[in-house]
């Protein structure tokens, strides 16, 4: 009986190491994985001053990012910069611009634009993170940093 609760003890205790090694493992490969999904995202976006990210809206959409230029015009028409091809969405719905060094947004023709949940009628200065919904769709947006503690 002894012996049995000896090769017990010794088994449990290499399957416990075992256990701690490949969660371990998988907690490395996971931050690889982001990290390289991370670097991905930014060597795309650098050469913009910042994406959009749809997070809200037809399911096919979520996810799908889009770089700011100085001068992006927003809508469900083929000849915008930034398509969004949503019966909601109007043909030419908003327009993003740069000006000194910010970005801002001004909806176009009284259309359904609004930034964190609150309609757009005028030109809005926008910051990182702003939530921005253009009819059904949800977008998020990031800009890059160009100093320290400021985000454009």
């Amino acid at each position: 009986m002894e012996q049995a609760f000896e090769v017990a003890s010794y088994a449990m205790r290499y399957w416990f190491i075992a256990l701690v090694l490949v969660i371990l493992i998988a907690v490395i490969y996971i931050s690889y994985k982001e990290y390289q999904q991370k670097k991905q995202v930014m060597t795309q976006v650098g050469q913009f001053g910042g994406y959009m990210q749809i997070i809200a809206g037809p399911e096919e959409f979520i996810g799908d990012r889009f770089g700011l230029t100085e001068q992006n015009s927003i809508g469900s028409a083929g000849s915008c910069d930034i398509v969004l091809p949503d019966r909601t969405v109007a043909p030419r719905h908003a327009v993003i611009f740069a000006q000194d060094d910010e970005y801002y947004v001004k909806p176009e023709n009284r259309t359904e634009t609004k930034i964190n949940d609150r309609r757009a009628i005028n030109t809005h200065k926008l910051k990182t993170g702003d939530k921005l919904s253009f009819g059904d769709i949800s977008m998020r947006i990031y800009f890059k940093r160009t100093r320290i503690g400021n985000d454009h």
